[in-house]
């Protein structure tokens, strides 16, 4: 092989795995917009994309984890959260896109704390903020969360 050849291969395989890995319109259903409240199991600070993972209390009082992939830690810092801004056990309502599988994951948009700070975790985040009776900045917590 040449050096053209190697080239144009490697570039291609990363170019495929960028792809998949940041393509969250084919595994999640940007069209429908899930609201939850949930507490918070972990934080997970990590690259290349912040999880929080929680619990979510079904209708029947059973307990599910989700697992909810919002931006990456750079980012994140920008906006004021830090790896300390959640903790096991915080309450906190979270807006997001569902899995298109069926699985328990909600790309997170928005989250909202107990003490109503507000965050934007993704791009589609902006757009639902501005949006009216988005439960954005002014929305807050619906129906109050106990801490």
């Amino acid at each position: 092989m040449n050096i053209k050849t190697i080239t144009f291969v490697v570039t291609l395989l990363v170019n495929v795995s960028a792809f998949a890995h940041h393509n969250y319109r084919l595994r999640f259903d940007y069209d429908i917009d899930v609201s939850m409240e949930v507490v918070v199991t972990k934080f997970d600070w990590k690259n290349p994309h912040i999880e929080i993972l929680v619990d979510v209390e079904n209708d029947d009082g059973t307990i599910t984890p989700w697992i909810m992939p919002t931006m990456t830690p750079g980012v994140a810092n920008r906006l004021g959260i830090n790896p300390d801004t959640l903790q096991p056990g915080d309450r906190i309502l979270v807006t997001g896109a569902p899995a298109r599988n069926g699985s328990n994951e909600l790309r997170a948009r928005t989250m909202t704390l107990a003490d109503g700070t507000y965050y934007i975790l993704s791009p589609q985040g902006y757009r639902q903020a501005d949006e009216p009776n988005s439960g954005g900045m002014a929305g807050g917590m619906a129906g109050g969360m106990g801490n």
